[in-house]
């Protein structure tokens, strides 16, 4: 199941939400804790919704999940952004990081991280704070109402770049190339190393020992891979989705692949029809699973009880059986309980047919019938 983006993967799904610029929020609203929709209506276009899954996914989808009753922070959104424009959108460098800017009475910004665990922040115009959907401290930054906002930024920005720039990473790099490409540099997995094929340039070779004739095809590359004309497709191995790619990918050789119009529409009809997610459950369905588990501990409280019954009523029909039996063994030890103590009546009945045990401490008798 994809449940990640690559930064260049996400750099071409914002690409596809420029036509919302203008649209206005209708309603928000978050299906799960990590999740939330937010529900646009374009002039002309229609009701448009974003899908996003805090430190994984954000995408156009044709349709909402089933919503729960709205959680503090979501109503704290809704009373922010409810009614207002979208004024722009657009990823932040080459982080895995969006940015929504809405107008309403003044500008504010939805940030949307995908990296790590995520984060879904509200900050006014001047990047300051107002809330997040988690606080948290960290060496070098922190998530705090009225704090300032700060992303973490890579040293190199993959839709920027320059050759000097590549050529220092190479030469400061101590990974093999594929690996330098991908966490270094920011460029995913699969990317590095179809920026690698493109190039003729052994992926698993040292950055320092490349020439200059390597390092411009790779630069070239990925050039290539950051202005490249978006044809999506969907990868499978085996029937089972692989990836989902902006365009064809040398790397994914003969695999089967099926092809979108957009690169949103390749996720939402991934998760409508490749994947089935679990959907929340409704407060009747929850009350329903309630009331049956509460059903079934009484049934087994029940049965419980009905075999206790049976196993009392046994012994009891034992004892009534041997009534006169049992009533001459308690009459003779009321009797040899005035004549000895306990260690002596346990001595004496050691060996005894009927009487198997006798616990002096507790002053019983265990017998056999």
């Amino acid at each position: 199941m994809k449940t990640s983006l690559a930064s260049l993967e996400l750099h071409y799904l914002v690409k596809e939400f420029q036509f919302l610029i203008g649209g206005r929020i209708d309603n928000i609203y978050n299906p799960k804790k990590e999740e939330f929709i937010l529900q646009f209506f374009v002039s002309g276009k229609g009701k448009h919704i974003v899908r996003m899954i805090s430190g994984k996914l954000i995408y156009l989808a044709s349709a909402k999940s089933p919503a729960e009753a709205p959680s503090g922070f979501c109503m704290f959104l809704r009373k922010h952004l409810g009614n207002s424009r979208l004024r722009s959108v657009k990823q932040l460098e080459s982080e895995r990081i969006v940015e929504f800017v809405f107008e309403k009475e003044g500008r504010k910004k939805l940030i949307v991280e995908l990296f790590g665990k995520g984060n879904v922040l509200l900050c006014d115009e001047n990047d300051v704070i107002l809330s997040a959907l988690v606080y948290h401290k960290w060496k070098d930054r922190e998530i705090r109402a009225k704090g300032k906002y700060f992303y973490p930024k890579r040293k190199y920005n993959i839709f920027e770049l320059e050759l000097s720039e590549l050529k220092k990473l190479f030469q400061e790099s101590d990974k093999e190339l594929v690996k330098c490409l991908a966490s270094e540099l920011g460029l995913g997995g699969p990317y590095s190393e179809e920026a690698c094929l493109l190039s003729d340039v052994d992926k698993g070779i040292s950055p320092s020992s490349l020439d200059d004739k390597e390092i411009n095809k790779l630069f070239k590359s990925i050039k290539k891979l950051v202005d490249n004309k978006i044809k999506p497709l969907t990868v499978y191995l085996k029937e089972e989705v692989k990836d989902i790619v902006p365009f064809e990918l040398k790397v994914y050789g003969d695999l089967e692949k099926k092809s979108f119009k957009a690169y949103n529409e390749a996720f939402d009809n991934y998760f409508l029809e490749d994947v089935k997610e679990e959907k929340p459950k409704t407060k009747q369905e929850k009350e329903i699973d309630k009331l049956n588990r509460r059903m079934e501990q009484q049934k087994q409280t029940i049965k419980e009880l009905g075999d206790k019954e049976i196993k009392e009523r046994g012994k009891a029909d034992l004892v009534y059986k041997n009534y006169e039996l049992v009533n001459e063994i308690i009459a003779e030890l009321r009797k040899a309980t005035k004549k000895y103590d306990w260690k002596e009546i346990k001595k004496k009945l050691e060996g005894h047919k009927v009487v198997k045990s006798v616990n002096s401490k507790d002053k019983t008798v265990e017998i056999e019938i």
